[in-house]
């Protein structure tokens, strides 16, 4: 396979095939500048004459700033376009992991080496070939500044290699410095991800309200994506190293459904050339005033609509990349993991009775007991369903959200399940292998049984997809499934804001224990204990008081009132 570079200024260009090639790695213009050093060239995958994946590839040429007017200069004075370009030194780092995985299944393993080389990928030569020229051009300031500004690129650079070594990939441990709420320090939390005993797929920020546990993962969102007080401009003003290590993964999936949070709502405004690198789902959504200015609106419905378009895009995505050696179905791993907890036998969503079907849709009708109309969701049905209207717009009634039915039934979920299963499915729609799925207070629609069924079916597919996940949490059942290593307890110390860890084992532990170690309810007088001692005084004796109360009393309250006492000793 060749790679070829089309020469012209027209930035929103999809680089076409080649007639004479059947596979091609083909590049074409950007404009995109990254802090006055401009690097991104568009770049689409063709095997046997179709696209397989469009990316973006980050290009550095040494002693140059500017690669895509280097490239056109090029042509202009006699180069045909195909790589490697000559006499010329030059890294590359692609958009997306994926084109790694592309190569090899597609090529195979050699020629995927082959096509690395021509196009200098910066990760592999390092790592596997040890090109010294490589190296010293990623020591480059340019490099950090382009190439390496985005997350996908960080994560292609860091783990892309590895495809070619039979390394396992996964989320490495790394440590987040952020600043104090009072800004008069700095606070360091080490997130682990990895054990050879027990489970350290999720950690968890513990504490009362208020201390900064939502700071932590609004900063933790904005250092890894690069933007507001995480864009280099401001890190460099700051002096501030937000990281040890960048963290490995591939795509950020955070979920808040509290009124009052605050976080990042999308991409469409930032200054990132990657919009897909971050999901935001919660009760808030990105909207445009009268006076043209952007702002946020609350709607209770979202959770709903977003399981809707997060389940056509675990479809879309199936269809898409299912070609992939390493692909995880995830219209699989929903059944896998909804199907034991609700016990259906279809997914649906329910369909506007006034629209016309055609005749290829209507066996994929469904009438239910209540009399609505529904559409069964499998891979036949999203294929012609796409193609009818791709963005489903007046068939589906997404505010309904996905729907479960069991022998035509729709199944009557409680508020508290809704949220959960909404929360599974909104995950699996926008989850890539290592992703990072962040999680605001889980717990606030959820009652305990709940809690730790999610963390159940959130763990199925965090396992899935080699993925992890950061809760920020006062539940005592979701800290009880949590190892003392991967929680993070909060609590106000003599200079501020402590963060440090249980000095016993938490995972499976005593919830008592854990809750007067986090929230130091053993140091708060509680209102029965109030009662016991008023009442031990009215009586006169402990003794008289049992007597009074009979068999109103549990073991517990007993034991209380027999170690009380009053001031006379009685």
């Amino acid at each position: 396979m060749k790679v070829y570079y089309h020469a012209g200024t027209d930035w929103n260009r999809t680089p076409s095939n080649l007639k004479t090639e059947k596979n091609l790695l083909a590049l074409s213009y950007n404009n995109w500048d990254d802090y006055s050093v401009r690097t991104t060239l568009n770049a689409v995958f063709y095997y046997e004459n179709k696209s397989i994946l469009e990316f973006s590839l980050k290009l550095l040429i040494e002693g140059d700033v500017d690669s895509p007017i280097k490239l056109n200069a090029m042509r202009k004075d006699g180069w045909d376009g195909f790589f490697p370009i000559p006499k010329t030194n030059y890294v590359s780092v692609p958009s997306d992991i994926e084109f790694y995985d592309a190569l090899i299944t597609k090529l195979g393993v050699q020629e995927a080496k082959n096509i690395l080389l021509l196009i200098r990928d910066a990760g592999y030569l390092i790592n596997i070939s040890g090109d010294k020229a490589a190296k010293l051009l990623t020591a480059d300031s340019s490099f950090e500044t382009s190439p390496l500004r985005e997350a996908g690129a960080r994560k292609s650079f860091s783990d892309g290699w590895k495809a070619f070594t039979g390394s396992s990939l996964s989320i490495q441990d790394f440590t987040l410095y952020t600043p104090s709420r009072n800004l008069q320090g700095v606070d360091s939390i080490r997130f682990r991800f990895n054990s050879e005993t027990l489970p350290y797929d999720i950690n968890v920020l513990i504490g009362p309200n208020g201390i900064g546990k939502s700071h932590t993962l609004k900063n933790l969102v904005e250092y890894w994506l690069g933007m507001a007080g995480g864009s280099q401009r401001e890190l460099s003003k700051t002096k501030h190293k937000p990281f040890d290590v960048s963290p490995n993964i591939s795509r950020l999936i955070l979920i808040s459904y509290s009124p009052f949070e605050d976080f990042v709502l999308d991409l469409s405004k930032s200054k990132l050339n990657d919009k897909t690198a971050y999901k935001y789902f919660g009760f808030r959504r990105g909207a445009v005033s009268a006076a043209g200015k952007r702002q946020s609106t609350i709607s209770r419905n979202l959770p709903a609509s977003d399981s809707v378009e997060s389940i056509f895009k675990a479809f879309e995505d199936d269809e898409s990349f299912a070609y992939l050696s390493n692909w995880t179905s995830k219209i699989d791993t929903i059944w896998d993991v909804l199907q034991p907890a609700l016990n259906f036998e279809k997914i649906v969503v329910e369909v506007d009775q006034k629209y016309e079907l055609p005749i290829s849709l209507k066996r994929f009708l469904i009438e239910g007991k209540d009399q609505k109309k529904y559409m069964e969701l499998n891979g036949s049905s999203f294929s012609k369903l796409h193609k009818l209207d791709p963005s489903f717009d007046g068939l589906v009634i997404a505010k309904e959200g996905v729907v479960f039915l069991r022998d035509s039934e729709r199944l009557d979920l409680s508020s508290g399940q809704r949220l959960f299963v909404y929360m599974v499915i909104n995950i699996l729609g926008q989850i890539k292998a290592e992703s990072l799925i962040v999680v605001d207070e889980p717990e606030l629609f959820l009652h305990p049984t709940f809690e730790v069924e999610f963390i159940m079916l959130l763990k199925k597919v965090l396992a899935a997809f080699n993925s992890k996940a950061i809760l920020a949490t006062h539940s005592l059942a979701i800290a009880r499934e949590i190892p003392a290593n991967c929680m993070h307890v909060y609590r106000k110390g003599k200079h501020g804001v402590e963060i440090d860890y249980p000095p016993f084992e938490t995972f499976g532990g005593d919830m008592q224990r854990i809750s007067s170690y986090v929230f130091g309810d053993s140091k708060l007088t509680k209102p029965f204990a109030q009662w016991i001692d008023r009442a031990v005084q009215d009586a006169g004796s402990p003794k008289k008081l049992l007597a009074k109360l009979k068999g109103e009393l549990n073991e517990e309250m007993t034991i209380k009132i027999l170690n009380a006492g009053v001031p006379d000793g009685r």
